[in-house]
């Protein structure tokens, strides 16, 4: 069993443990009375936006030692620009929570992505009441049917959607699904190895109406200005982030960098700079 398998099985115990204790009816009902105030997403608006990152471990890394503490992280992620905040909620191996998210939500006011294995209807709404914005779907974890079901669900409760991907093959399985905006992982979820090279590989030859969000691996604004060239719209930034003590200033640097390059490769104009 390789370790996507052993987090899948882990987060199928979660789910019946919640579905037990809050069941699918109720959350639905929640949702009918109180619904949490949505804010506007900017992914795929037509500059490039960073997405940064509120993550505690990872299977890979282990404990991720925090520069600062999380009003400060917060506060420096919307200091430097940031278009949006991803919250790892996944609790064996990445050590997050809903709590994580809800604490996030009530900190700062920009848009959220819940970023966890989700795969049922359950887990969408339960989004919802907790307050995203958005939500992370793994196409290497759904089938294409599972996969289209969720995102016209993710429609119905107007939740934008990053559909992660890996190779070609999930590339095409998004597509086909109905996905409009595709998170390349530079990490490969069963090995753990991890290079920008993938991303700027499967740039190619995708429909128009994509935009693309490159992720993990982005370690300083020259990763970030080469992704941006390569075409990416956006960059989903963690554990470089959670290091930096001086991190509004960093998280800016990353800004402007992507927004640079992307300028440029859209018009062609050598003098365009986003200062």
């Amino acid at each position: 069993m390789d370790v996507l398998e052993k987090i899948l099985a882990a987060k199928r115990k979660k789910l019946i443990e919640a579905e037990t204790e809050v069941p699918l009816s109720l959350l639905w009902k929640r949702l009918e009375h109180s619904a949490p105030k949505l804010r506007p997403w900017p992914l795929g608006k037509g500059q490039f936006e960073l997405i940064t990152e509120v993550k505690r471990a990872s299977p890979s890394l282990g404990r991720i030692d925090w520069a600062l503490s999380l009003s400060d992280i917060l506060n420096g992620y919307e200091r430097g620009g940031a278009g949006a905040i991803s919250v790892l909620t996944e609790e064996d191996f990445f050590q997050g929570g809903l709590a994580d998210f809800q604490s996030v939500r009530q900190s700062c006011p920009l848009p959220m992505l819940r970023k966890d294995f989700l795969f049922t209807e359950y887990q969408l709404v339960e989004s919802r009441v907790n307050g995203a914005d958005a939500v992370l779907l793994i196409a290497a974890v759904l089938e294409e049917k599972t996969l289209k079901k969720l995102l016209k669900l993710a429609r119905k409760l107007s939740l934008e959607t990053l559909v992660e991907c890996h190779d070609r093959q999930e590339i095409e399985k998004a597509i086909s699904a109905g996905a409009h905006l595709l998170g390349i992982n530079n990490r490969n979820l069963r090995t753990f190895e991890v290079s920008l090279e993938t991303t700027l590989e499967l740039m190619h030859s995708l429909p128009k109406h994509c935009a693309v969000v490159s992720e993990s691996g982005i370690k300083s604004p020259e990763d970030i200005k080469r992704l941006a060239e390569g075409g990416a719209a956006g960059a989903l930034v963690g554990e470089s982030c959670l290091r930096q003590t001086d991190l509004g200033d960093y998280v800016e640097q990353l800004v402007r960098a992507g927004r640079s390059a992307y300028a440029l490769r859209e018009t062609g104009d050598s003098n365009v700079r986003f200062l």
